[in-house]
């Protein structure tokens, strides 16, 4: 029987985690970039009008910072249940290796929207993915309040995040 799993949370999992933990310690995922690249059509925004969310890319020697949240067996299946339907717009889970703000790796579950999901803008200018930004709105609220949160929780966790300042200034 599984005791408990690590979750790394790097877009609204990281300011919203809206689910029961024991632990949240910063870590940090290697070879992994965060980009807004992935279409939000039932939370951020809608299918005539989608908003754009975080997910993470490969690229090596790059780092993302986030926060992994401990678990517990009793609440486990609830809480992968609600995150799979949270999670259900092309992100499916990936077990990950990241490194804990006390120097320990440890195997989290992620989610990612990987290239080429129904969902993905593809690599879109920052100049087209600020006006997406502004412009969208969805069930959950504006896309501009989750680039604000999450921009705001990167700057919490002291993250150089370069495509976030980008398109903070568009």
């Amino acid at each position: 029987m599984i005791e408990s799993i690590w979750l790394f949370g790097y877009g609204s999992i990281l300011w919203r985690p809206d689910f029961p933990y024991t632990a949240a310690k910063a870590a940090r995922l290697s070879n992994f970039q965060r980009r807004f690249w992935q279409a939000s059509t039932d939370h951020r925004g809608t299918p005539s009008r989608p908003g754009a969310v975080a997910t993470l890319r490969y690229c090596e020697g790059a780092q993302t910072l986030g926060i992994a949240y401990r678990i517990e067996h009793a609440g486990l299946i609830q809480t992968m249940t609600q995150l799979d339907q949270r999670e259900k717009n092309g992100y499916v889970q990936q077990t990950v290796a990241v490194t804990l703000d006390t120097g320990q790796t440890i195997s989290a579950i992620t989610y990612v929207a990987q290239a080429g999901n129904t969902w993905d803008l593809g690599r879109p200018t920052d100049e087209i993915l600020a006006e997406q930004i502004r412009s969208a709105r969805g069930p959950s609220g504006t896309n501009l309040t989750y680039f604000q949160y999450l921009r705001w929780a990167s700057r919490c966790l002291k993250e150089a995040d370069d495509h976030l300042d980008r398109l903070a200034v568009e």
